[in-house]
């Protein structure tokens, strides 16, 4: 997908230099990997612990070893 934008070069270079890219392009894709990373790491934890777990200890072991 084509797309124009206007992007702060400074932010850019210093984008390129942190994440090892060698174009323009490579550093923006990565940036918005990190952002949804970032978001998905975010609402795991926000998420953790939201829900009861109640599996007893004999149910957990015969899981670990189910093939």
């Amino acid at each position: 997908m084509r797309l124009s934008i206007s992007v702060d070069p400074e932010l850019l270079d210093l984008a390129a230099k942190v994440s090892g890219s060698h174009t323009k392009r490579e550093s923006i894709e990565r940036a918005l990997q990190v952002l949804i990373q970032e978001h998905r790491r975010a609402q795991t934890i926000h998420h953790a612990g939201a829900f009861k777990l109640t599996l007893t200890r004999k149910t957990l072991r015969r899981l670990r070893h189910r093939d």
